[in-house]
């Protein structure tokens, strides 16, 4: 199988549990109301999707010889959405 099939199918897999997650916490944790809610959904979008780019990368770049760390980078790729969302709530009055 050619190796950018095999990277689109782990990446289809991967994005509902990157990007689903984080924004189910924004949206059942948040107080605000609007425009507001509408502005944090779309910062934590747009953090999950440079996370998952930046992953992708490395990951990439490192399964050629490393799989087992390119698999850990995978995984903890999937808390920085959330790291995010908590520097943003410890930084809220």
């Amino acid at each position: 199988m050619d190796d950018a099939l095999v990277w689109i199918i782990i990446a289809a897999f991967y994005a509902p549990l990157h990007y689903l997650l984080p924004l189910l916490v924004v949206v059942m944790t948040g107080t605000e109301e609007g425009e507001a809610r509408r502005r944090r959904l779309i910062a934590t979008v747009v953090d999950c999707t440079l996370s998952m780019a930046i992953a992708f990368t490395v990951v990439i770049w490192l399964a050629h010889g490393q799989l087992q760390a390119a698999m850990v980078v995978l995984l903890l790729s999937m808390a920085t959405p959330y790291l995010r969302i908590w520097l943003h709530r410890r930084a809220a009055p």
